[in-house]
């Protein structure tokens, strides 16, 4: 469950002038599933997501993958008899394209990695076959904001909904936070005390000690803009009761459906091919 932008966002005089929290909740409803059109439309996901993805391999030497952030775990399947057997070390391989940096952008060249490779300076090599390479890791094209703020008290429950965090001026309803190595998704907000969704994306509801720091979430700024962009042509639409075409004194004015050509525009270096490897 996520959102790329906030309902604050949304709400700010910049961009529909919402006032009052009536409309909260429709907002963030509407953040969640533009932020998906924007991941179909582009063949990927910018969220960050902790799963396991088995791959199938042509190549002894290289394997295609979705866009990963990092790998907690390397295995293969050497006999191909659907356990994955061998642990391979961090200095059996290497993720290409070097230099990527997806996890910490702290270039402008940050991107995902795209494959993994046999590191030339070992004796390993990936077996044949179908699914016989499993990676554990974080996927997703995303980037971490520097700390927001910190948990106000230790949270000792792994499924209790609210929390105070010791100040609140970064996060939003519509934002995913990382606490340790647990994601939650912030639905709402009361001064300090966040609602939230715990374990999201792949991770699990944790305790967690007070002072803990908690980390945002974001996303490339082109993908924020296409969100806000369908986000507002449908939350403008509502005033036309969803009709194809308003009436003007000079007649009737069709509206333009479908994607934004703003956004489709926006999109286009994002745009992946899919190759069937998710």
């Amino acid at each position: 469950m996520n959102a790329y932008v906030s309902v604050d966002l949304l709400k700010s005089s910049s961009v529909l002038n919402v006032t009052g929290s009536g409309d909260d909740t429709r907002l963030r409803l509407l953040a969640e599933s533009q932020s998906r059109v924007v991941d179909r439309l582009v063949n990927r996901q910018f969220y960050a997501l902790t799963a396991t993805r088995t791959f199938d391999v042509a190549n002894i030497e290289r394997v295609l993958l979705p866009d990963l952030a990092a790998i907690t775990s390397l295995k293969t399947d050497d006999n191909i008899d659907r356990t994955f057997e061998t642990t391979w070390a961090t200095t059996d391989y290497r993720l290409r394209p070097s230099n990527a940096d997806p996890a910490t952008r702290t270039n402008s060249n940050s991107r995902p990695y795209t494959s993994v490779i046999v590191d030339s300076n070992g004796t390993r090599s990936f077996t044949l076959g179908d699914e016989t390479v499993q990676i554990v890791g974080e996927w997703g094209w995303w980037s971490h904001k520097a700390t927001a703020t910190e948990t106000a008290d230790a949270i000792s429950s792994t499924t209790a909904t609210t929390f105070s965090v010791s100040a609140r001026t970064d996060v939003e309803a519509g934002h995913t936070i990382l606490v340790d190595s647990e994601q939650m998704y912030v639905q709402s907000y009361s001064g300090n005390t966040l609602t939230v969704l715990r374990g999201v994306n792949g991770t699990s509801g944790a305790t967690h000690s007070a002072g803990a720091a908690i980390s945002l979430y974001e996303y490339p700024e082109p993908v924020k803009e296409a969100v806000i962009i369908q986000a507002s042509r449908l939350w403008k639409r509502k005033d036309s009761s969803y009709a194809n075409a308003l009436g003007l004194e000079g007649g009737l004015m069709e509206i333009f459906r479908g994607i934004d050509q703003d956004v489709k525009q926006a999109l286009s270096p994002y745009r992946k091919i899919a190759i069937g490897v998710a």
